[in-house]
């Protein structure tokens, strides 16, 4: 069985989960240094120089300890959150990218679908797409060598390649449009009443741009916050909590997205 865009969704935000527990992994809990009596007899159990200098890193509820030797050159410095939270940031980038992906395999897998209506029940938006005229060449060629071929085939895939490049469903903006292609209305609306924690389209739209948001100051700004005559750069902080609340919201929000889709498309 094909993979659907939602398997599609579920791998890539796979990824971003896995950034999210290596964070807890790598973010350094312990409140001060390794004990020297400890440190010793690690060393001796390892058949390591007794004298030698190493570095202990406890993660999240200590679920997870790492021990490094000195010749990696490596402190408890390279462990603290502003250092491991680039990890938080690629969360939040891949969670946005997995919902952007989504979309656009929605769009090409259910294209041929909703081009099959009468042209009157065809989303505007759909209609709107420019596929190339050699696209159309292609297609009147394969019919004219083999009156049973099927040459959606060749459409679904140059529309998919103009979806890509002509296509961002990462906004508020973004999101609504690829909705309006697959013919969903009142989409917002229809979102609230299927997202958990949420009543009003506005407040959907709120969380999404948020999110959307912080995406495009961490990828387009470098995260760093824009100041005046500034004498350093200063980097916006960012909470473990904010990473795993836009994760789980996109996961939601995607859940909710598809069962529009099997009730629309």
């Amino acid at each position: 069985m094909p993979i659907t865009p939602k398997d599609s969704f579920d791998f890539a935000m796979s990824r971003a989960k896995h950034q999210l527990a290596l964070y807890d992994i790598l973010h350094d809990s312990r409140q001060r240094g390794i004990r020297s009596d400890w440190k010793d007899a690690f060393c001796r159990l390892m058949h390591w120089p007794v004298a030698e200098t190493v570095v202990r890193v406890d993660g999240k509820n200590k679920n997870s300890m790492l021990i490094l030797r000195e010749e990696l050159g490596l402190t408890r410095t390279e462990f603290t959150h502003d250092y491991v939270s680039e990890l938080l940031r690629g969360v939040i980038t891949s969670s946005i990218s997995a919902l952007d992906r989504y979309i656009h395999d929605q769009v090409s897998t259910q294209s041929l679908k909703l081009l099959r209506r009468p042209e009157a029940n065809v989303p505007k938006e759909l209609r709107q797409l420019k596929i190339p005229l050699l696209t159309a060449k292609k297609s009147l060629e394969k019919l004219r060598t083999d009156g049973n071929a099927r040459p959606g085939s060749i459409l679904k895939a140059d529309l998919r390649d103009l979806l890509h490049r002509d296509e961002t469903f990462q906004s508020v903006s973004g999101v609504e449009r690829g909705a309006k292609m697959l013919g969903i209305k009142s989409f917002w609306s229809e979102m609230a009443k299927k997202l958990p924690g949420f009543t009003k389209a506005g407040d959907v739209q709120e969380a999404l741009r948020g999110i959307a948001t912080r995406r495009n100051q961490i990828v387009h700004e470098a995260d760093l916050i824009i100041q005046d005559r500034a004498r350093q750069p200063k980097l916006r902080d960012i909470a473990r909590s904010e990473a795993e609340d836009a994760q789980d919201f996109i996961c939601n929000f995607v859940s909710a997205f598809d069962e529009l889709v099997d009730e629309n498309c």
